[in-house]
């Protein structure tokens, strides 16, 4: 029986699984950054003042919030928050879970709300930004 040899070119598979874990790690960090951004604007937008107010907002609430990334590839966390060093009513205001009465049906950005309510958006970005990097 005579012998049979097959020869695969495997260069380009072997390339694409080296730049993999750098791919996912600019696509993470992409994603993160875009998630984050979105996230950190809705949070900061106060509602519009109540009609007749006399009271002079300071803006500290929306000083607060901030973002950051930390970490690599899979392992990477993004997180939006707020200092309540700086605005110690934050969760007074923006936590659903302890938002004070004056402020429910007013302030429907809680941190809680924008999450629910960005969760395809965000999705879609780490998706959309995975895709690019490693394809498909």
């Amino acid at each position: 029986m005579a012998e049979v040899t097959i020869s695969i070119d495997d260069s380009a598979p072997r390339r694409m699984l080296a730049g993999a874990p750098k791919g996912m790690d600019r696509a993470m960090r992409a994603a993160s950054n875009d998630a984050t951004a979105l996230l950190l604007k809705e949070l900061k937008t106060y509602p519009p003042q109540r009609s007749g107010s006399t009271y002079r907002r300071t803006g500290t609430l929306r000083r607060s919030w901030s973002r950051s990334i930390e970490g690599e590839g899979l392992q990477m966390r993004a997180i939006v928050g707020s200092n309540s060093n700086m605005a110690p009513y934050n969760r007074a205001v923006q936590d659903e879970d302890r938002q004070r009465s004056i402020f429910r049906g007013r302030w429907t950005n809680t941190a809680q709300n924008v999450v629910r309510r960005n969760q395809t958006t965000v999705q879609e970005m780490y998706a959309s930004r995975f895709r690019q990097e490693l394809g498909g």
